[in-house]
């Protein structure tokens, strides 16, 4: 056994085989990218997968529109908030003015 693996793993013999074995990689794996190319191009997704593919598009479509409706429902409302916590303030600093004259007074 141990000649045998000798034999295998001997300079001599390994170097050619390492030589030997980076073309054979670089030619299987042209020939797998062409493969996949091939199977990509010949419209590798099926008909259920188109329509499933489809579908999403149609729902993302909608929740744009949905989005876009909801940001104009609440830009419109911080306009009215703002106008509100505006009042709000000028309320309490009147409250505070009154108390402050009642203290004095």
């Amino acid at each position: 056994m141990d000649r045998l693996f000798e034999l295998i793993f001997h300079p001599g013999v390994i170097i050619p085989m390492m030589v030997l074995s980076i073309p054979l990689a670089a030619v299987i794996g042209t020939f797998y990218l062409k493969a996949q190319k091939l199977k990509l191009g010949q419209g590798g997704m099926s008909n259920d997968d188109a329509q499933l593919v489809k579908r999403a598009l149609l729902e993302n479509q909608d929740l744009k529109q949905r989005v876009g409706n909801l940001e104009a429902i609440i830009t419109s409302m911080d306009k009215e908030i703002l106008a509100l916590k505006a009042s709000e303030t000028d309320d309490q600093r009147r409250v505070q003015e009154l108390s402050d004259k009642l203290k004095n007074f």
